[in-house]
């Protein structure tokens, strides 16, 4: 072990911090493995820095604070104690505590204008990106207008410091509110082509991670997932450095991204336990938010309200958040879901009225854009339905060779014009699994409307219908005239013995699933594609699918039709809340 002038710390650590760090120490590694105590035991005297660094990946934030302001008691060299201030604005961002970390930043540069012994220049460039990641979190304007303050002073002949990169990174996400994707990925580049300045390994997978939320939005996988791999390499020996939650994030992110969703939802539900048991609560705001989108795709609409009443009980605890559109957007589809379009166009006039958030959304959500259009359309408000498609248009355009604005435009518009071949290329060109699924149901959407028109015609049942395919019925066996019954009243209850329809209808009933019994019961009641969507827990595209089975396979062809006869065959089978398959 070095003693000696070679390491001035080590005999100040020997000599007067080993009460206080050992014993912590001791108690924080309780939660750890047998090695990952001996490295706690080697590192406090060898490293104290380290120490709390590790302490903070075994254990919780929040002791590590404590420790860190018991270090800071002891009177340490000055050189450490800024080291371990420099840390303690580390773990005060992760811990969500952003005001007190940007104090703690101030004073430690305060300290330095005031004719303190000047600070290395590691330890002020990364608390100048502390400071910078810190305003940004505090106040998406704040931290863009400061961000760009420091860029406009960088001279690029010079390689970046770590404010100038810090600054670049918090910028990379804030210009997709100008739908400039593009120069975000330019920007998130260029931080980690400049990575090694960044003296805190933390900063610099943080850095990583900003790469990988780029190449995301860009819809190039591969390259972010071997980015989030590089953030990893960048917290090896440091246990995560408390940042393993939000890598875990990002790892969700992209499986989300690829159809995933079990895997995504387990790594997210992993990360949102570990986050709150080692109080990195700056990252439980967007781990819940993921989980409510994912509870979204599931069906789960209970499930993703929840999430939203918990992120936005967090955020109004005053916790600092990453910044992310994703908050008002899984909000936005739980209305949807819960209400309908009226209700979900409302809020979107109160949300998504001036472009920057629309852009943000669309540039960041592919098939958001198409989604407005969609529940516009529903709402019957084609102006909101062209604006979201002019939206995406100039995406695409502003930002060419990007394939998933592109994807999205085409999307967004065809839908919008009910162009078919349109809607066939993006099912085909988006990358992004919600997406592209989506599109292919507005496609199988907008063919099944128009062959219900071509074959109903103008008539009242076309109208009914809704967008459900027009399927003949099962002609009934020619009468002679000594069999032809009296009419009807129309009020009299359709039996198979009066009606030969209701006959083949409940002859044919017996093809039908449990689910699809379930949807013909809801139709026959009168409820609509939206609202027996919310009833069961699934797209009004999948209720339109099972809407389609049934008229094929019991031979109806409107919804007037099934309310007269379903009856026949829904009686005595399980009810909804019976059936265990929702």
């Amino acid at each position: 072990m070095p003693t000696g002038a070679a390491d001035p710390l080590v005999g100040i650590t020997e000599k007067r911090a080993d009460s206080t760090l050992l014993s912590s120490a001791r108690l924080l590694a309780s939660q750890g493995s047998a090695d990952q105590v001996a490295a706690l035991l080697r590192a406090l005297v060898t490293d104290p820095l380290g120490l709390l660094r590790a302490l903070a990946s075994v254990g919780s934030v929040d002791r590590a604070v404590e420790l860190l302001g018991t270090a800071l008691t002891l009177g340490l060299p000055a050189e450490l104690n800024a080291r371990l201030r420099c840390l303690l604005v580390e773990l005060r961002l992760a811990g969500g505590e952003v005001r007190l970390a940007l104090a703690t930043a101030e004073e430690i540069l305060g300290r330095g204008a005031r004719g303190t012994p000047e600070l290395p220049p590691t330890v002020r460039s990364a608390v100048l990106a502390g400071r910078a990641f810190g305003r940004h979190f505090q106040d998406p304007d704040r931290g863009r207008r400061h961000a760009e303050s420091v860029l406009r002073g960088y001279d690029d002949r010079i390689a970046p410091d770590a404010e100038v990169l810090a600054a670049m990174a918090v910028l990379s996400g804030l210009v997709l509110s100008d739908g400039r994707l593009t120069e975000g990925l330019r920007l998130a580049r260029a931080a980690v082509d400049g990575a090694q300045a960044m003296p805190s390994p933390v900063w610099r997978a943080y850095l990583h991670l900003v790469l990988a939320d780029r190449l995301l939005d860009a819809g190039a996988y591969g390259d972010a997932e071997s980015t989030v791999r590089a953030a990893v390499a960048d917290l090896i020996g440091l246990g995560g450095g408390g940042m393993d939650s939000v890598v875990a994030l990002h790892r969700a992110r992209l499986l989300g991204h690829r159809g995933r969703l079990a895997e995504a939802r387990d790594e997210a539900q992993q990360a949102l336990a570990a986050a709150m048991c080692r109080g990195t609560l700056l990252y439980v705001p967007p781990l819940l938010a993921t989980l409510g989108q994912l509870a979204l795709r599931f069906g789960d609409h209970d499930g993703a309200e929840a999430f939203v009443r918990r992120y936005r009980r967090t955020l109004a605890d005053g916790v600092g958040r990453m910044p992310s559109p994703v908050y008002d957007w899984v909000e936005l589809q739980v209305t949807a879901a819960r209400h309908g379009a009226h209700a979900a166009l409302t809020q979107m006039d109160q949300q998504y009225s001036h472009p920057a958030p629309r852009a943000a959304l669309f540039t960041r959500q592919p098939g958001a854009a198409a989604w407005f259009v969609r529940t516009a359309l529903e709402a019957g408000d084609p102006h909101w339905a062209a604006v979201a498609a002019r939206e995406a248009e100039r995406l695409a355009e502003d930002n060419p060779g990007v394939p998933t604005l592109a994807a999205s435009a085409v999307h967004a518009v065809s839908l919008l014009h009910g162009d078919p071949d349109g809607l066939v290329r993006a099912a085909t060109e988006h990358g992004h699994h919600w997406a592209r699924t989506a599109a292919a149901e507005d496609l199988a959407a907008l063919l099944d409307t128009r062959s219900r028109l071509r074959t109903a015609g103008a008539g009242a049942d076309a109208d009914a219908m809704a967008g459900t395919p027009a399927r003949p019925r099962l002609p009934a066996p020619p009468a002679t005239p000594a069999l032809t019954p009296a009419p009807v009243p129309p009020d009299t209850p359709v039996t198979p013995a009066s009606d030969p329809a209701a006959r083949a209808a409940e002859e044919n009933a017996d093809a039908l699933s449990d689910v699809e019994r379930t949807v013909a019961h809801l139709v026959s009641q009168g409820l609509t594609n939206q609202q027996v969507a919310s009833r069961i827990h699934r797209s009004p595209h999948t209720v339109n699918y099972h809407l389609r089975n049934i008229f094929r396979k019991v031979g109806l062809s409107s919804r007037v039709e099934l309310a007269r006869h379903a009856h026949l065959w829904t009686t005595d089978r399980p009810g909804i809340d019976d059936l265990g398959i929702f």
